[in-house]
């Protein structure tokens, strides 16, 4: 097989679709476009179709910590900003601009594909994969995160314009809310209320919320990507990962007894 590729001149001459070895669809653009070799379409629709929705049912969204290179570039060069994260409710709606480019990304792959079938759409598509080039691949992942990252801290592109992290995101809160999800980060009763773990989270969440309140913090009502820093960085070591339904401990005050609660 290997050295049939290797002879194959179509896939050699298609070695910049490497990158779509890692990245998925619709990160990696331009997975089905310019006449892939059909192992690239092969390997495409597995990454993007079954890997990365198996991969967020255990993970979460650890792909933004774990693989990706945008997340990798946000966590060495833009570690030092991850402070600077916004916070508070108006932050979190800012977090709808990656679905405006999940939705452009889907938009104009669908009529990249079909426009050899449909002529209508030739003009449309063409136009559409040079403004979506423009926007998103220069300025939305290459210039804008880097510039802001002194000031919006390092996740900038994965927080607010990455369409595979609102991908991840939709399979991932969808995983929750119907109660299979392995990914949650649980807390005990420990919290002391130092902010420690809200003041580092790399995607602006109130963490110390969830934790006073013992309530578990997964992609049902966050946008968490499991990166951890607030399990490592809390002093009284009250975070914790886990998966799927968690049984925590509350402490009753009065009665001095403790009661278990399913979440």
């Amino acid at each position: 097989m290997g050295a049939r590729l290797a002879s194959d001149p179509v896939f050699a001459q298609q070695a910049w679709r490497a990158y779509g070895i890692i990245y998925a669809w619709p990160l990696f653009f331009y997975t089905f476009f310019n006449n892939p070799h059909e192992i690239w379409i092969v390997w495409g629709v597995l990454l993007a179709f079954v890997i990365i929705p198996i991969f967020v049912l255990f993970q979460g969204k650890r792909y933004c910590s774990w693989i990706c290179g945008c997340g990798g570039l946000a966590e060495t060069l833009g570690d030092r900003w991850r402070h600077l994260a916004p916070k508070g409710r108006t932050s979190i709606k800012w977090e709808r601009m990656n679905l405006a480019v999940l939705v452009a990304a889907t938009v104009v792959t669908v009529m990249v594909l079909l426009k050899d079938s449909i002529g209508l759409l030739r003009h449309p598509a063409t136009w559409g994969l040079d403004a979506y080039h423009l926007f998103a691949d220069v300025w939305l992942v290459g210039i804008l995160p880097v510039t802001l990252y002194p000031f919006l801290g390092g996740k900038v592109w994965c927080r607010y314009w990455c369409p595979l992290a609102k991908l991840m995101h939709l399979m991932s809160k969808a995983y929750a809310k119907l109660g299979i999800s392995r990914f949650a980060i649980v807390a005990n009763d420990k919290c002391i209320a130092c902010t420690e773990c809200s003041r580092h989270c790399q995607v602006g969440i109130d963490v110390m919320g969830y934790a006073l309140k013992q309530q578990v913090l997964d992609n049902a009502t966050s946008s968490c990507i499991g990166c951890g820093i607030c399990v490592s960085v809390c002093p009284m070591d009250t975070l914790s990962f886990g998966g799927g339904k968690q049984r925590l401990v509350h402490i009753q005050p009065q009665g001095g007894a403790s009661a278990v609660s399913p979440n």
